[in-house]
């Protein structure tokens, strides 16, 4: 059985309001010029790009980061 879970339930509005100056996770991307709608959209934003905005956005120095911040905290939920 596969588990999907999405970045919306993942990056939570009360992460992104504690570690981003964002609501959502749909206003982080709107805010950046990211029109991310499906998988592929996501999956065209280049490392380099999204790692800049998160460092200069974020309380996070890289995507990457930011996710596993906001996957751990997921994980961690009651």
């Amino acid at each position: 059985m596969e588990n999907n879970v999405t970045l919306s339930e993942i990056c939570t509005p009360e992460f992104m309001k504690l570690y981003t100056q964002f609501e959502s996770i749909e206003e982080f991307f709107s805010a950046g010029g990211f029109n991310v709608t499906t998988e592929e959209d996501y999956d065209a934003i280049p490392d380099k790009t999204i790692d800049a905005y998160v460092a200069n956005t974020t309380n996070f120095p890289t995507w990457k980061e930011m996710l596993t911040e906001a996957a751990d905290n997921y994980i961690k939920r009651p």
